[in-house]
């Protein structure tokens, strides 16, 4: 349940706190007042997207704040273990807090850490369900009935296999097309790969073949003072009389003879011979150079002229060696995709034939749940209509095949009965009634009234409220179209229902008021010396409830007849 909401800085409403009960809570209040802002403050915290102008003037902040309580809810708490591993669920208090700055930014959090408002949204879809006016014009849109339909009926991983499959095959369906349209593109196309594929070929790249051409022509072409170099550092290291490696065996000798007086020498020593080492390895090395080293013209002009062809295929393609090397690979594929087109269409084909088969079958489990689920789904919704005064309605949920054609790929059938799959699959649902018994079944919109709508509205809430599990729901001016004994009786099913849910509700209704567990009442009043208005929530102890069912009766003018049938609506 929501425990708590507090507004600070929301239009009209400067700072206010409301504290709910835990069963049927009631709005009331002239228009204008405030009540719905309280709604919509509590829709922010819910993840709704944030309205900047809704910051009250001359104010900088926006804040709203929830306190929730979940105790016996573990799929909330799994929700919040799910964002916050190391956060303590146990005793399922939850805070929201969402923050509207007027420079545009928004800050949002759960128990004071920061989230991301689609983390908020989530959260929010978990744990209220609100119901608000324009929700009407939902329910006559014929395309929203098979979603209520489905969440009523099909659980949440037979729908998302559904919607897999699905969706893979529409995007098979679409490669298959555009493969399709450009099979002549691609025909027209496999000469001029086969020339490209060809001419790079031909030449035979291979990884860094480039770099290590250029380094051999280098080579060979100043192989006369590579010579002559290697020839003098042959000597500096070992052959002339003062060459470095009798320098350092001189060395060497000298200090022998002192080493004994310092063993700091010794290292010394040691180093010098290590250097020698490397000294006469580094000769050694020289003299076999010098043996291989010869000028070849023949391989000099064979180094050229393959860097030549190298040079000239990077230079017209733009690319790199090892990107030409890649390149051979893609227009080997392109060809050979080209080359094959019938074989790979044909693949295609068959691929899409066996998945749109278990796709059908899917969508065939899922039409056995949705007509069952339909007609349990219109049995509840009736026993309520009865109960809100709709004694003669009838309510049925119409189910009908989407046609489909033969050479459709997304159609499953035989002979002239064609199904078409789509992403609910392939059915289309309609929510019908017949208001007065003997009359035809016709859609809502074309024989409902507003007021028949809201308890056809209210009937649909209850029955997916005891399926959908969640524990509170809202209703904005639940009672649009409806007076007297209806609103009564629609009194009394939201009075029941806040036995099992938490319920707070908008009306101008006395007969809905009247049976509130706990009554706000939401006022504005102008303040002169700041040039504002002000609302303010007030929540009523049992006479003031009294006297606010009395004005709902009898406008602002309260009579003892007024009193005495407010009295008796409560005490109902």
């Amino acid at each position: 349940m929501i425990e708590s909401l507090y507004i600070k800085n929301y239009l009209i409403i400067k700072e206010a706190e409301i504290e709910f009960d835990r069963g049927l809570n009631i709005l009331t209040g002239e228009t204008g007042a405030g009540k719905s802002i309280i709604l919509d403050a509590l829709a922010l915290i819910l993840g709704e997207r944030a309205d900047y102008s809704k910051i009250k003037k001359d104010e900088d902040k926006l804040i709203v704040e929830g306190q929730f309580s979940f105790e016996k809810k573990e799929e909330i708490k799994n929700i919040i273990k799910e964002l916050f591993p190391d956060e303590d669920t146990d005793n399922g208090n939850i805070i929201l807090r969402r923050e509207l700055n007027r420079k545009g930014t928004s800050r949002n959090f759960i128990n004071d850490s920061p989230v991301s408002i689609s983390d908020m949204k989530k959260f929010g879809d978990a744990i209220i369900d609100i119901h608000s006016q324009n929700e009407h014009q939902f329910l006559l849109n014929k395309d929203t009935h098979i979603e209520i339909l489905d969440n009523y009926t099909l659980k949440p991983d037979i729908r998302e296999s559904y919607s897999e499959s699905y969706n893979k095959l529409r995007e098979l369906v679409r490669n298959y097309k555009e493969l399709e349209e450009k099979k002549d593109e691609l025909l027209t196309k496999r000469n001029f790969l086969d020339f490209e594929l060809k001419e790079i070929n031909n030449v035979n790249l291979s990884p860094g073949e480039d770099t290590d051409l250029e380094n051999e022509l280098k080579r060979l072409e100043n192989t006369e003072i590579i010579s002559e170099s290697t020839v003098s550092a042959m000597k500096f290291l070992y052959e002339d009389d003062s060459n470095a490696g009798g320098l350092i065996k001189s060395a060497v000798k000298e200090l022998s003879k002192i080493a004994e007086y310092d063993d700091e020498l010794k290292k010394i020593i040691s180093d010098l011979e290590n250097a020698n080492i490397l000294v006469k390895e580094s000769s050694d090395f020289l003299i076999s150079y010098l043996d291989k080293l010869n000028f070849d013209a023949d391989r000099t002009e064979q180094v050229r002229n393959r860097l030549s062809d190298i040079v000239h295929l990077k230079k017209k393609y733009g690319l790199t060696l090892d990107e030409l090397i890649l390149k051979a690979e893609n227009l080997q594929k392109e060809f050979n995709f080209a080359d094959n087109f019938d074989f790979e269409i044909e693949k295609l084909l068959k691929e899409i034939n066996d998945l749109r088969k278990e796709v059908f079958k899917k969508a065939k489990d899922i039409s056995v749940l949705r007509k069952k689920g339909s007609i349990e789904l219109a049995k509840n919704i009736n026993k309520i209509l009865n109960e809100v005064g709709l004694e003669g309605a009838e309510f049925k949920v119409n189910i009908e095949n989407i046609n489909g054609e033969k050479d459709d790929l997304l159609s499953s059938g035989s002979g002239k009965e064609f199904v078409r799959l789509t992403q609910n699959g392939f059915e289309s649902v309609e929510f019908q009634i017949k208001i007065n018994k003997g009359s035809d079944f016709t859609p809502l919109q074309k024989s409902a009234s507003g007021g028949e709508i809201s308890r056809i509205m209210l009937a649909i809430k209850t029955v997916l409220s005891e399926k959908d599990n969640i524990g509170i729901l809202v209703f904005d001016e639940i009672d649009a179209g409806i007076s007297g004994r209806i609103a009564q009786k629609t009194g009394k099913m939201l009075k029941a229902l806040s036995g099992s849910h938490q319920i707070i509700c908008i009306t101008h209704l006395p007969q809905i008021a009247a049976m509130s567990d706990r009554h706000f009442h939401v006022s504005k009043k102008e303040d002169k010396n700041k040039n504002e208005t002000v609302a303010s929530i007030k929540t009523l102890n049992e006479e003031e409830k009294i006297t606010e069912v009395a004005k709902l009766l009898s406008g602002e003018n309260i009579t003892e007849a007024s009193s005495k049938s407010a009295i008796e609506l409560i005490n109902a």
